[in-house]
């Protein structure tokens, strides 16, 4: 078995002077790149952004772009269209993505600003969640089944410091006349990994293996079954959304439809190097 590409994804959302910051760091075999943005803790409202580039295809070389069109906007669910008009001067897809998992990281260290954030509680953060995120994943669309509450899964409802990380990784290996892909996604609050085998050729996939050890309810795992479903598929020029449809969508798990679509982007960028070497 040989290792033909590896991608690794570090993100991280502090508190530091009375701000938050919330950067991606990825290094790969294609690139090493970093999205930071500055936000006001109780807004979400960017204060300062800047995409940092170290090595890319292209060229090797530390390169620092600061974007204020960022400055203002809110960094939260639905700033999807203001991040990427704000980031298509950059002309670089790869810093959409990254700025995106930022984002994420924000809305995923939210659970330690309930004060900030202007929640009355703990459980009243808990019951707004409930409610915007129903029907949108294995968790929120089964709220009558699951047995226990966001806020027992973590533990804990005051944090200092870093309020979020999140490691992930993609492995793509050539065995005889299969490629093998490995995700991992490992933060503050999950632990997923899977596996995909697919033809060689036909990049039809052969087995598919989904595992889910730390989620915040049984009925979470449940989500895993789902990843039979892309057994027999053939998945050249599929978009994340054909994924998801796969594994369920609002019924199944977000993180499994991320892993899968980063492993096909694996294997996508893999081909797109060996074809400009």
């Amino acid at each position: 078995m040989h290792c033909l590409f590896q991608r690794n994804w570090h993100s991280s959302v502090r508190l530091e002077d009375k701000n938050l910051l919330s950067e991606v760091t990825y290094c790969g075999t294609d690139r090493e790149v970093c999205a930071r943005l500055i936000v006001d803790p109780k807004t979400f409202a960017v204060i300062s952004a800047v995409w940092e580039r170290y090595r890319t295809p292209e060229k090797a070389g530390y390169e620092s772009v600061v974007l204020p069109q960022l400055d203002g906007m809110v960094a939260y669910l639905g700033c999807g269209g203001a991040l990427r008009e704000g980031l298509a001067p950059l002309h670089d897809s790869y810093a959409t993505s990254f700025f995106a998992e930022t984002v994420r990281g924000i809305v995923q260290a939210e659970t330690f600003l309930v004060e900030e954030r202007g929640y009355l509680s703990a459980q009243a953060y808990e019951e707004y969640w409930n409610k915007i995120y129903h029907n949108s994943c294995r968790y929120y669309s089964n709220l009558d089944r699951v047995s226990s509450g966001w806020y027992e899964h973590v533990g804990y409802h005051i944090r200092d410091g870093c309020l979020f990380n999140r490691m992930k990784s993609q492995s793509l290996y050539l065995k005889e006349d299969s490629y093998l892909l490995n995700g991992h996604i490992n933060d503050s609050f999950h632990g997923v990994a899977l596996e995909l085998e697919l033809e060689k050729d036909s990049r039809r996939v052969r087995r598919a293996e989904g595992h889910l050890w730390r989620a915040p309810d049984p009925v979470c795992k449940e989500s895993a079954a789902l990843i039979k479903e892309l057994e027999g598929i053939n998945l050249i020029g599929f978009s994340k959304k054909d994924i998801a449809g796969f594994l369920g969508n609002g019924s199944g798990c977000v993180h499994f439809i991320d892993l899968a679509f980063d492993a096909l982007e694996t294997l996508n960028l893999q081909q797109s190097l060996m074809e400009g070497s």
